[in-house]
């Protein structure tokens, strides 16, 4: 059925309006939406003062269990804020004895204000992980399941030490720690925000 030109603007004269504001709010945000991203915007950096204590560089140690043996490496964090303070990044590496590196991982935290939970993604050795995530009075716990097995960390910041500990759960089996992390912090650190690029 072939329709009129007057036809078609009655009927899509109203969705091409909505359309049109839809456009419009998305471009220039009201004084009311704009009022409401600020303030989802404050709660997230509110809730990101929780890991203020990791901000800065750290060293120290870590062992792993592994079917091959226990695995021991010097460890490194270094953690900032980024995104107006909205979003923490923290980034790990292990090097072997000679300086080798071994390992190397990403991990940022950030908080949904509008779910009003935590949201931990972490990316290593080629996987990514969208981990659940609460906060303790020492620290926060962190952890996903793969099958019939649940891996979960539990970190504390105690005594100016940042200890963190691993727990693996398989087949119903009782819980096993396969992971210990003991860092000192070593000092401030302007990363990630150092090196942004401003306009010239």
């Amino acid at each position: 059925m072939k329709h009129s030109t007057a036809q078609f603007t009655t009927i899509w004269k109203p969705v091409l309006y909505l359309l049109a504001l839809a456009a419009l709010a998305t471009a220039a945000p009201g004084t009311a939406q704009m009022a409401n991203e600020d303030s989802l915007i404050e709660e997230q950096r509110a809730a990101m003062e929780a890991f203020k204590w990791m901000d800065g560089t750290w060293q120290g140690t870590v062992s792993t269990n592994t079917p091959d043996g226990e695995i021991d490496l010097i460890q490194t964090e270094r953690v900032g804020t980024i995104a107006g303070g909205t979003a923490r990044l923290v980034e790990g590496r292990g090097y072997t004895e000679d300086g080798e590196l071994a390992f190397n991982a990403i991990g940022m935290i950030t908080f949904d204000a509008i779910k009003d939970e935590y949201v931990f993604t972490a990316n290593a050795r080629g996987r990514v992980t969208r981990a659940w995530f609460k906060v303790t009075e020492t620290g926060f716990e962190w952890g996903f399941t793969a099958g019939p097995g649940t891996i979960s960390y539990v970190t504390d910041y105690k005594d100016g030490m940042w200890i963190e500990d691993g727990f693996l759960e398989f087949g119903g089996q009782p819980k096993t720690k396969f992971l210990e992390m003991r860092l000192k912090r070593t000092g401030p650190s302007d990363w990630p925000n150092a090196g942004a690029i401003v306009p010239q």
